[in-house]
């Protein structure tokens, strides 16, 4: 129960950080979800394992008991943390370059 908090809050500071690097929630969701739900479930399914290091699928690796992919739960998590804070990161400077 933990995970599946820490992992809605890593995709939470995921957002905020795209919002803020391209300016506003419309074209953030018009990116992420597109990600989310086509993107990740097809490189998800090919032989490469490219997929498996995608956002949502590293973090969901923590919804399950027994990892599928290889990718197990706190390390799946890391790989999400990982695009959360370079997402945040990328938002801050840009948000610093355009305020300054």
């Amino acid at each position: 129960m933990v995970g599946c908090g820490i992992y809605l809050a890593l995709l939470a500071v995921l957002a905020a950080g795209c919002a803020a690097l391209l300016r506003g929630p419309v074209l953030t969701l018009g990116i992420l979800i597109p990600v989310v739900c086509i993107v990740s479930p097809v490189l998800g399914d090919l032989t490469g394992g490219v997929g498996r290091y995608l956002p949502d699928r590293a973090g969901q690796a923590v919804l399950h008991t027994v990892s599928s992919d290889g990718l197990g739960a706190w390390p799946g998590l890391a790989v999400l943390a990982g695009w959360a804070a370079s997402a945040a990161f990328a938002g801050w400077r840009a948000l610093e370059r355009r305020d300054a």
